[in-house]
């Protein structure tokens, strides 16, 4: 079987299984990407997942200026999956909501809910944690 991906535009691919194509928009890529690396490469999955805990536990520890230049500079979705990330460790939570306007606060607090009233993907949560541990290097 011949098995090609393209991608179409910066939200679409396809997936051509010989002459069968199938679009794809890139949040189901992603879920696709996370589900392929867990069953194939399950010792990099456990890795990024280790790496991902070291940082949050690495933030505990940030100054407050830290947590500022990561909020600024981190997309907005990004930040978002660590607050949900970290709902449940008073510390973390308290050190970005510290670090945070009562504007923003209610902002966030407000996506929050939006965004992940059915809860988070892990492919969610490994591409954002990425691309943060991309900011802060």
């Amino acid at each position: 079987m011949d098995i090609n991906v393209n991608q179409v535009d910066d939200q679409t691919f396809e997936l051509v299984f010989d002459k069968t194509t199938v679009p794809i928009l890139i949040e189901d890529m992603e879920r696709l990407h996370y589900q392929l690396s867990s069953i194939l490469r399950p010792a990099t999955v456990q890795e990024k997942k280790a790496r991902n805990l070291a940082f949050l536990a690495r933030l505990k520890f940030a100054t407050d200026n830290g947590i500022q230049a990561l909020m600024r500079t981190a997309s907005h979705d990004d930040i978002l999956v660590l607050l949900h990330a970290c709902e449940r460790d008073m510390v973390l939570k308290k050190k970005f909501y510290g670090n945070m306007s009562e504007n923003s606060m209610k902002m966030y607090a407000e996506d929050l809910v939006f965004q992940f009233r059915k809860g988070m993907p892990d492919y969610r949560f490994d591409e954002a944690m990425t691309r943060l541990l991309k900011t802060v290097e």
